[in-house]
């Protein structure tokens, strides 16, 4: 029974933390391309990734300002593998180590490290680097064809003088 609380609340942890650094995130009112990339990965939805190399959209937050830039990253036992590589204007790509740093350490030490590589409805994890950047890694090949957004109902007055 303690074994099961234990799994149950590391769970929550780690599902309230990434919650409310996506909370965080928006309640910056973030500029730019990343919201909505964000928004509509989320309401659509997107296939797993099978192994392979991927074109991606690498959204950069700073400051409230996100900036989005073309890329490329490889999946490897249905995880993200480093490097990832940025794409340059004439066309070459370099690896995105040469543009920031490294993760934050504090910020990895906090996170389940198997979950930090792992890609969920077409997007990474939204990773935070010693240089004060948010970074989310897009994957538009794997997105779904259809917005699944939640239908809303019509204001109470008109959904209940309907059905009686």
């Amino acid at each position: 029974m303690k074994r099961s609380l234990l799994i149950l609340a590391t769970i929550l942890t780690y599902f309230t933390a990434h919650a409310q650094e996506e909370s965080s995130i928006f309640k910056q009112g973030v500029k730019g391309c990343y919201s909505d990339y964000y928004i509509e990965f989320y309401n659509r939805g997107a296939d797993l990734p099978t192994d392979g190399e991927y074109e991606v959209v690498i959204s950069v937050i700073m400051d409230g300002q996100s900036d989005c830039y073309l890329g490329k990253a490889t999946i490897q036992n249905g995880q993200l593998s480093n490097p990832v590589y940025i794409q340059k204007t004439d066309g070459s790509y370099q690896p995105m180590s040469r543009m920031f740093k490294a993760l934050d350490p504090e910020w990895v030490a906090a996170r389940d490290e198997a979950s930090i590589r792992q890609v969920s409805d077409g997007m990474s994890t939204l990773f935070y680097t010693v240089d004060r950047h948010w970074i989310r890694l897009f994957f538009p090949s794997l997105i779904a064809g259809q917005s699944m957004a939640n239908k809303k109902a019509p204001p109470a007055k008109e959904m209940l003088k309907s059905n009686n």
